[in-house]
């Protein structure tokens, strides 16, 4: 059987201490906090009726946190691949992106930030090689509706590595806690079927069903 039908969504983990706190967090295994378990609810209520057959995610406790909440609505495990883990930041792990962006060294890495690592952090290179040898072992599996939760680094590398997309301009992208966006393969090729659809955090009522595709 081909990939064309194969859908696949990608879903950023919910929120964290330090997400609210607007720190780096990178590799660093923060857990989330209240909100982000709500969120990781609201997210599993979200996908409830969409027939997923397999969840990969990060090994971070925030991503997979997540993803074990919305596998326990399809009697799902997630599978951990450690290449979905987040981009590591070095040095910049812990501290406040506003203070960091006093500095030039911050605004060398925003205007390209795969290509312009902080001193120690992970290259672009070496980001865009783990994850496309994540999307390797996602798609040699006869699955064909596929769930990733992850981080939003990973999120714009795996634009780049699965849909085709510049690795220079994924960073212009947003990606909100537990937001979710799809990628459909079609014609032998992927394609962006929506990105960053976060309704069902900010303006679902409870008990909502919402769709997916």
């Amino acid at each position: 059987m081909g990939l064309d039908g194969r859908r696949i969504v990608l879903a950023r983990h919910g929120q964290t201490q330090w997400n609210q706190e607007r720190r780096f967090q990178g590799s660093t295994n923060t857990p989330l906090n209240e909100t982000g378990r709500e969120q990781a609810r609201a997210l599993a209520a979200r996908l409830s009726s969409w027939p997923m057959e397999v969840i990969y995610s990060s090994p971070l406790d925030r991503a997979l946190y997540t993803a074990s909440v919305v596998g326990e609505r399809h009697g799902l495990s997630p599978i951990v691949l450690p290449e979905l883990r987040e981009v590591g930041f070095a040095g910049w792990e812990g501290q406040s992106i506003p203070e960091l962006a006093k500095a030039g060294d911050f605004a060398r890495w925003r205007a390209d930030p795969f290509f312009n690592p902080p001193e120690g952090g992970e290259t672009g290179g070496e980001i865009l090689w783990r994850l496309s040898r994540a999307v390797e072992t996602i798609l040699e599996g006869p699955q064909r509706q596929i769930l990733i939760v992850a981080h939003g680094g990973v999120m714009r590398g795996l634009y780049a590595v699965l849909a085709g997309m510049d690795p220079h301009k994924v960073w212009n992208m947003d990606f909100s806690n537990c937001a979710i966006s799809g990628v459909e393969m079609r014609w032998g090729r992927p394609c962006l079927a929506f990105a960053n659809d976060d309704l069902h955090i900010r303006g679902g009522e409870p008990g909502q069903r919402m769709p997916v595709w």
